[in-house]
Formats: C-alpha cells, sequence, structure tokens
C-alpha cells in the first residue's frame, strides 16, 4: 500500500511550468500575438514548400495537380504574409480562431435545444453554447482575448495538473480526495 505522502513530482512541476507560462502569456499579450502568428506563417511556409515536394513525388500518380499548385502557392503566400505582417497575421488568427468558436457555439446551443426535451445536461450545454458565442464574438472585437484565453486555459491547467500530482497517490489510497469508499 503506497503512502499518503508520495507525490507525481513529475505533475507538479509540470502543472507549475504551465501555470508560470499562462502568467507570461497574459503580461505581454502583444509579444503573445506576434509570437503565434510568427510560427503559423513558418508553418505554412513549411506546408507549401512540403506540398511542392508532394507535387513533384507523386505528379505521376495523381493525375491532375492544378488544385495541388493552388494549394501550395496558397500556404506560401499565407506564410509570407504572416511573416511580413505578424500583427495582421495575429488578427486574422483570432478572427479565424473567433469564427471557428462561434460556430461551436451555434451548435452546441442548437444541441441544447434538441436536449431540452430529455431534461438532461440540456442547461449545461446552453450554457457552454452561449458562452462560446461570447468568446467567439470577443476574439473578433478584441483580438488580443485570445492571448486572454490561451493564458487562463494555461493557469487553470497546470493548477489542475499541480493540485492532482500532489493528491493523486492519496486519492488511490483513501485520503480527503479518495476515489474509493
Amino acid at each position: 500500500m503506497q503512502s499518503t505522502k508520495q507525490r507525481d513530482w513529475g505533475l507538479i512541476f509540470g502543472g507549475i511550468a504551465l501555470a508560470i507560462a499562462g502568467a507570461i502569456l497574459m503580461f505581454w499579450p502583444g509579444l503573445t500575438m506576434v509570437t503565434l502568428a510568427t510560427v503559423a506563417g513558418i508553418l505554412f511556409l513549411v506546408a507549401g514548400v512540403m506540398d511542392f515536394v508532394n507535387i513533384a513525388r507523386f505528379r505521376s500518380s495523381q493525375g491532375s495537380t492544378v488544385w495541388a499548385v493552388i494549394n501550395a502557392i496558397c500556404n506560401i503566400v499565407l506564410g509570407v504574409l504572416f511573416l511580413w505582417h505578424p500583427l495582421s497575421g495575429a488578427v486574422v488568427l483570432a478572427w479565424f480562431v473567433g469564427a471557428f468558436v462561434i460556430v461551436y457555439g451555434v451548435f452546441a446551443i442548437a444541441a441544447a435545444v434538441g436536449l431540452r426535451r430529455t431534461g438532461i445536461g440540456w442547461g449545461w450545454m446552453l450554457a457552454n453554447g452561449i458562452i462560446s458565442v461570447i468568446c467567439g464574438l470577443g476574439f473578433f472585437f478584441m483580438p488580443e482575448m485570445i492571448v486572454y484565453f490561451i493564458a487562463f486555459f494555461l493557469i487553470m491547467r497546470g493548477v489542475t495538473m499541480a493540485v492532482y500530482g500532489a493528491t493523486a497517490p492519496s486519492a488511490l489510497t483513501g485520503g480527503p480526495f479518495s476515489i474509493r469508499p
């Protein structure tokens, strides 16, 4: 039987590192947005180059490559634009994520309406949808809000990991957060 004093230090230190990373993001939202846009730009460039490599490698088996070439060119153009104007790229990223979150929220609201007949969990689903739509709109009107959203997520995930690392052994052996009776 394990002692309740044992800790999972990997989870504790990992959680603390995530919480610190979240705090850093929160204090420097502009730098965070520029960094996100720069990374996205690099990834678009790499994707475009790899698209051209794959077009050359598999030209004989692909048949028509017009759409593949257009896709590769679009990836390279997006990469160059994100690297050339990282602030504008950061805003575009926030808008793209905002659009995705709004669509998700609308679907969650529709699902909640469908679940209302069952009476099980529909209120939580409705709240989830409404909050998602509000967050998505926030990403459109205040693009830097996405940084605070990510920072808050990292802080909460870090705290959760640290607490789990500190209490997981006791949860298995009958401590205050025990999962066993």
